[in-house]
């Protein structure tokens, strides 16, 4: 973790939905870094129904985000053993009830599909807890696998507009600014809105991403500074922030 000190005077683009920029926020006051919080789109709840009783229902369980915790708690109990992506998710879980709960370095798909009880699946019960067009590499590759996956949609993302505001915020970063990139999706729909001379601001901001795909993705972007970080956690992607400052001020 880079000292306290590490991101005064840097601002730190975040892209989560709307109302749950806290974590960020706080992680990065400590460190005396300013959050400019924009939202490309807001959680609402589904009705998961039979497909949620029946992921409860399967020996092998996976939730793929604290969001996804909370709307499934709201229709269902919880309880027994699951693998979450990050401690965030895992915190979420034993909140809400689970007796055990286990995660994986890195704290991102590729880490939980690395775990000796999805290595090998076949014929294997495995419930997903997620949002539609979520965790995409876990409803690829575990069917590969041969698992027998049952996907549970238990909230959804709605777009958002963004704001003028938002705009001339974008139009007025500085050099001391970041991207921080943790979700596909929140980032295309970010993306979207942006005119031509945004895009080129962004393309030429540093931008943390939380794992290969993101980073990769955003090569396709245009993106030319970008840093992988070792999970999508505020912290983990913080420290990734840290350790780019850092190497920037030797190479200077």
């Amino acid at each position: 973790m880079p000292p306290a000190s590490a991101l005064s005077g840097w601002t730190l683009l975040s892209l989560r939905p709307h109302h749950r920029h806290g974590a960020v926020r706080r992680a990065a006051a400590a460190q005396g870094g300013r959050v400019l919080a924009i939202s490309p789109y807001e959680l609402l709840a589904l009705d998961a129904g039979a497909a949620l009783q029946a992921a409860l229902h399967c020996p092998i369980r996976i939730a793929s985000s604290p969001a996804a915790v909370t709307f499934a708690a709201a229709q269902a109990n919880l309880h027994g053993d699951w693998l979450a992506i990050g401690t965030a998710t895992a915190k979420a879980l034993r909140r809400s009830g689970a007796a055990s709960v286990q995660t994986a370095e890195p704290q991102n798909a590729e880490g939980l599909l690395a775990l000796p009880e999805l290595s090998d699946c076949q014929d294997k019960p495995i419930g997903l807890i997620t949002a539609p067009d979520g965790r995409g590499e876990l409803e690829r590759v575990l069917p590969e696998r041969g698992a027998q996956l049952q996907i549970a949609h238990v909230y959804r993302r709605q777009a958002l507009p963004l704001p003028e505001s938002a705009h001339r915020s974008l139009r007025g970063l500085g050099p001391d600014s970041a991207v921080l990139v943790s979700s596909r999706a929140a980032f295309a729909e970010f993306w979207r809105q942006l005119d031509d001379a945004e895009r080129d601001k962004i393309s030429r901001t540093l931008c943390i991403a939380s794992s290969v795909r993101l980073l990769d993705y955003l090569q396709t972007l245009g993106l030319q500074k970008l840093r992988l970080a070792a999970g999508t956690q505020s912290t983990a992607m913080l420290a990734a922030l840290g350790e780019a400052i850092a190497a920037h001020e030797r190479e200077g």
